[in-house]
Formats: C-alpha cells, structure tokens, sequence
C-alpha cells in the first residue's frame, strides 16, 4: 500500500496556517534546540540551560505520539454492527466483516492490524470518545491547548510535558526529546530538553581546526568558571559527544515515512542509553481528511498502516527495553460523525486514544460510549467521556513513577478519571 506524499493530502487551510504558526514558533531547522536555545546552528554555538546532575529518576519513557491534524477514531476504531455510523458514512463505514474484531463491540480497521497484535498480545489498551474538555475545531487553538493541558489554570506556565520535568527533577540534558522539526509547546519552558531530526546534525563541527583541538578549547574556555552559561556550555559539549556515540546500525526494517524515520532515530537514542524521560513525536501525516478520506484504501488507511507499522518496527528494535517505555496517542480533535458531500470528513471532537507499552494491561477498551444516534451526538460530533489528560495521568503516575503531589503541579485542578490501564 502506498503512502500518500506531502501535495495529495486534502487538508484545510486552516491547518496549513496552524502548520506555519507551530513552524514560526518552534522551527529548529531539524538541528538540535537545547535548553530554549540552539546547539548548533548557521552562526554557531550556544548553550543549554540543563544541568548534568541525575535528578530523580522516573520510571517509563513517556513517549507523546501526536496525531496533529485531527485523527478519525471511528474509522480507526468502529462500533460493530451500528446503524446509525453507516447511515452516517454510507461511502467510508467499512461492513463489520471488514473490521479486525476486539471485545465483541469494538472493531479496528484492518490496515491497524500491528496495533491489532499489540492489542492481542495485551500490549495496548484503547480509549474510546477520548480528547479534550473543550473542543473548538480549530486546528491552532486546539492543538496549543492540547500542549499546555491547562484549561483550568490558563496563568500556568510552560508545556504539560516541561511541567512533567521539572516537577520530577528530571534535570538532565535530553530529559525531553522532542524527534521533529518543531519545539513543541508541550515543552514550552523546558531547559532541559532537546528537539531534533537528524542526528548527523547536532554534532559540533570543525571550525578549520583540529577536532580534538577545538572541544579542548572551548572545555578550557569554559572550566574555571561557576558561572550558570559556563555549567551551561559544557553541558551542550557533552551532550553533542553523546549523541555522536549513538549508533545508527540497526537490523529492524521500519516504513521508509517521516514518522518511521522518527521512531527509528528515538529508538537509536533509546538504546544509546540516553536519560530521556518524556519524548514527543509528531506524526506528520495527512490526519486533517476533507475529501477522499480513503475507506478500505486511500489516504486514512494508509495513516494507520504508516502507524502500525512504525510502531511495530519500534518495539522490534527496542528489545527488552519496550518493557520500559509507553506510548500514548493524542489528537487536538477527531472527526464529524457524517462525511460531507466528497467523502471526507470535516473537523469534530472526540476520538479514541491508544496506550501501548510492554507493561500495558492490554487487550481492552475502556469507553464511556455515549452512541451515535443524532439525538447522543454533540452538535454532530462524538463527544468526549474521557479526558486525555486522566489517560495521561494514569500512564505518568502508574509507568512513569509520578507522585500524586506532581501531578497535581502538572495539570493544575484536574480530577482526573480512574482508567484502570495498568494491572
């Protein structure tokens, strides 16, 4: 099946804008942006705010897996044998002998069979009618939203993601990683995280002189000094002498995409013994379907089997330390229940969440489902019953050894949902 290449997509303008704002926001030109600054960039060097000190140490990686643009969750995942979804979708709404069967309710998509796999090896849990408290249909404002996770304290400061770190002395360089072009706003205000695409680009470059000369000079300029910038500076030149010893060998063959390439380059970093703690990955995909949305074929199907297929590579080449890592998908919005006149589907609201990791209490869908009649819709959108951030909060408290006390620092008053994800 093949993938859809940037051009083909049909999203709206309104996600293109929202595109160029996160880009003017956050574009690192895919070097690496440490601690709010640059690494390494056209006119040289600059310094992280991080520290090198250990903190306190967490449990799982966290790792952010966003679906910018607006993910369908009914055609990923579909309520078998409902009239009412195929009476809405009469071209998109694939038959139930289609569909990857689940829990006897609940079927997925057959280009999600990966996930599939996961979710029979109770390697996932799925989250139905999931996202956020207020939906606006607007890529930009939702998306931004999404990042800061503070609906209910709008004065809060930072990213959900920067809150994370800095509420669990999480205080090392590459603490946070974001794999993409963009600084995400989810680590707004962190000083010790890092975003980057490509590592043969955050290396420290030659400047006409000796290699070994030029780190020994800048380690000299910078040794006898107690000063913040000077801490700072050698911890940049460590952390490029990090990544430089990362290997890029790897015997797992992931999707030649975008979001391959990303998971692979995490994994890399992953098994390179980097302290990463929380890492986002953007999706890049073409999520935002306004017209020829794709079924059985087309631009979704391919989306999900881009997914299952990279996540699957993922796991593959992490080994044993899949044991120790979780993923989670978020969207800012999911999809209108009925498609429009060129089989697509314009912007709703609630959608489903994966959770996936080798410590999930899997093979389960936890759904307050509210149904698709017209009359259970809201303004003819699935609407959320479940909060994504208590499918965070459960993932971070439970894998990520958070304490309760940090959470609440993390996303300020919210009562999060008991979700039961984790044995």
């Amino acid at each position: 099946m093949s993938h859809h290449e940037p051009g083909q997509n049909c999203s709206c303008d309104e996600f293109h804008e929202a595109q160029l704002k996160l880009s003017r926001r956050g574009f690192i030109g895919g070097v690496l942006a440490l601690g709010g600054g640059i690494l390494i960039n056209e006119g040289g060097l600059e310094y992280a705010l991080a520290d090198t000190g250990s903190g306190t140490a967490l449990g799982d990686i966290v790792i952010n897996l966003n679906m910018r643009g607006g993910m369908d969750g009914l055609l990923a995942v579909a309520p078998l044998g409902d009239a009412s979804l195929r009476s809405a979708r009469p071209t998109l709404a694939l038959p139930d002998s289609a569909l990857l069967p689940l829990d006897g309710f609940f079927g997925m998509h057959p280009s999600l069979s990966g996930l599939k796999d996961l979710f029979d090896k109770k390697e996932l849990s799925l989250i139905h009618a999931a996202g956020t408290p207020i939906g606006t249909r607007s890529h930009f404002d939702d998306q931004l939203a999404l990042e800061l996770a503070a609906y209910d304290a709008p004065t809060t400061v930072g990213g959900w993601q920067a809150r994370l770190l800095a509420n669990t002395g999480a205080a090392q360089v590459f603490s946070g990683v974001a794999v993409g072009q963009n600084v995400p706003a989810s680590l707004n205000s962190a000083t010790q995280a890092v975003a980057f695409e490509n590592k043969d680009r955050v290396l420290l470059r030659n400047i006409n002189i000796d290699r070994a000369d030029q780190l020994a000079a800048l380690r000299s300029l910078h040794q006898d000094s107690g000063r913040l910038w000077s801490a700072a500076a050698r911890s940049s030149i460590d952390a490029s002498l990090q990544v430089e010893g990362v290997t890029t060998i790897s015997a797992v063959a992931y999707p030649n995409t975008t979001l391959g390439n990303r998971f692979k380059l995490l994994a890399q970093l992953i098994k390179g013994g980097l302290p990463i703690r929380t890492a986002n990955i953007d999706f890049d995909g073409h999520l935002d379907v306004h017209a020829a949305a794709g079924s059985l074929t087309g631009v979704m199907p391919d989306n999900f089997k881009n997914m299952a297929d990279s996540i699957q590579a993922f796991k593959a080449d992490l080994g044993p330390l899949w044991t120790k890592t979780t993923v989670v998908t978020v969207t800012e919005f999911g999809r209108r229940v009925a498609e429009n006149a060129q089989a697509g589907l314009d912007h709703g609201w609630g959608s489903v969440m994966f959770v996936m990791g080798g410590s999930v209490n899997g093979g389960k869908i936890v759904a307050k489902w509210p149904g698709l009649a017209s009359n259970q819709l809201s303004e003819g959108d699935l609407p959320v019953t479940t909060d994504y951030r208590s499918v965070l909060t459960e993932v971070m408290t439970v894998r990520g050894g958070v304490s309760a006390a940090a959470m609440k620092q993390i996303f300020p008053n919210f009562a999060p949902q008991t979700l039961g994800l984790f044995a």
